[in-house]
C-alpha cells in the first residue's frame, strides 16, 4: 500500500485531517490551520468515516 492511498492523518481538536507530514504540517489538506495537535495515524487506521468531510472529498477527487 502506498502512502498516497493511505495518507497521514492528524487529530486536531476532535477531527482527523489529512496532512502532508504528521509532525511538520501546519495546514490540513482542507486548508484548516493545525493548532491543536493531539495524535497522528494513517487513514486506513482511523477509517474514512472519522475524517474531516472536506479532506475526504479533496482526497477522493485527487485519487480518481
Amino acid at each position: 500500500m502506498t502512502q498516497e492511498s493511505n495518507p497521514v492523518v492528524l487529530l486536531s481538536g476532535d477531527t482527523w485531517h489529512i496532512v502532508a507530514h504528521s509532525r511538520e504540517s501546519y495546514v490540513a489538506r482542507c486548508g484548516k490551520k493545525i493548532t491543536d495537535r493531539r495524535a497522528h495515524s494513517r487513514l486506513n487506521t482511523i477509517g474514512r468515516e472519522n475524517l474531516c468531510p472536506k479532506c475526504l472529498r479533496l482526497f477522493s477527487e485527487s485519487s480518481a
